[in-house]
């Protein structure tokens, strides 16, 4: 008897931590696809490729200039937990830098990506993408790294910071991030049941891990000072971590909509400019 009711208890602690995880990945990840048939702009090209997840789609877009596209300026751009790779295209039309290439990534679960996003999955993903798009090239992966930065919005800061740690960065830009994602569950469910979360992601961990490199990136942290969703004090405190780290608070901006109401003021901090 003692014996069935421990295992019954077991099968039900195992079914409530399958629930958590479930509902946690609804809560954090909004994937979405592409609409059938996907017709993509002229100039941007897929890179397929397979991860531990499974067949995988991200897009590259080539430099204007020609004689850049050997070793052009990439860009690694990664998006929010609602956001599709080819949202970035508006902020990139009519770029300033010719010699700009970009890497956009869908998550896996996301766009035409298999399996289900995470911390591991995503890391992956960017490692995996990185050496398709040095294949495609047909160059040495090292020189797709030699003008490498990276632009992350929300959970896309995450992902961005994810390949800091890996691969030497030159310039990142953050928008709206938040410190880590138990402090965002702790504000929502409350310091106790945020400790259950699975997908931990620790931006302020990773920031420190950049800064701590030999020859750190170049940083820009945007934040909105009305982002209802991440509050502004995460940005605030990241960018308290180093002098060297650039801050510029939007007035009255909020989580999504600087992406649009704001895309001179990226585009100044892509290219390096101080904020206006």
């Amino acid at each position: 008897m003692k014996i069935a009711l421990s295992a019954l208890l077991l099968a039900a602690l195992a079914t409530l931590a399958l629930l958590l995880r479930r509902a946690q990945r609804r809560m954090i990840y909004h994937p979405r696809p592409y609409p059938e048939p996907l017709v993509l702009p002229a100039g941007v090209e897929p890179l397929e490729y397979r991860t531990g997840q499974g067949r995988q789609t991200a897009f590259y877009l080539p430099p204007a200039a020609h004689a850049a596209a050997r070793a052009p300026n990439l860009w690694l751009l990664c998006g929010g937990n609602s956001a599709l790779a080819l949202d970035w295209l508006d902020l990139l039309a009519d770029f300033p830098d010719p010699a700009a290439a970009f890497l956009l990534l869908d998550y896996p679960g996301y766009g035409r990506c298999q399996g289900h996003p995470g911390p591991q999955a995503i890391a992956e993903s960017v490692e995996a993408a990185l050496a398709t798009l040095a294949a495609h090239l047909q160059v040495p992966a090292r020189e797709t790294e030699q003008n490498l930065q990276a632009l992350g919005h929300s959970l896309g800061t995450a992902a961005v910071l994810l390949a800091a740690v890996r691969h030497p960065v030159k310039r990142l830009v953050l928008i709206s991030p938040f410190t880590s994602l138990k402090d965002v569950a702790a504000l929502l469910v409350g310091r106790l049941l945020s400790r259950t979360l699975c997908h931990d992601y620790d931006n302020r961990a990773r920031l420190r891990e950049v800064l701590a490199q030999e020859v750190p990136p170049a940083i820009t942290i945007i934040h909105g000072s009305h982002d209802k969703i991440i509050p502004v004090a995460m940005g605030r405190e990241l960018a308290a971590l180093s002098p060297r780290i650039v801050y510029r608070e939007i007035e009255r901006g909020d989580h999504n909509y600087i992406l649009l109401t704001n895309q001179d003021e990226i585009r100044r901090a892509m290219g390096g400019e101080e904020p206006q």
